[in-house]
């Protein structure tokens, strides 16, 4: 049986991991250059929150890919992810 410590210590490592995957993964949606910002762990909801925010390049990317139109990149995306059971019950 483990101690309440050495459990919030597996969580927490848990956590971290789906923290880096998402900064690594999340980018990958977008056609152009973004940073991912905050990543939050929601216990009562069982979820992660990232915020997205277009980086200082997404603009001139935006423009080329749309033949040269102004674009303005204000605010930020905010994405929730659900985390699911896997385990057979």
């Amino acid at each position: 049986m483990s101690t309440l410590n050495e459990e919030m210590s597996d969580v927490q490592s848990e956590v971290e991991d789906v923290r880096a995957r998402l900064r690594e993964e999340v980018p990958e949606f977008f056609e152009f250059d973004v940073t991912v910002g905050n990543i939050t762990y929601n216990a009562d909801s069982n979820s992660v929150s990232v915020t997205v925010e277009p980086s200082s390049g997404a603009r001139d990317q935006l423009s080329d890919r749309l033949g040269g139109v102004n674009v303005k990149t204000e605010g930020k995306l905010e994405f929730e992810f659900r985390f699911t059971n896997s385990e057979a019950e």
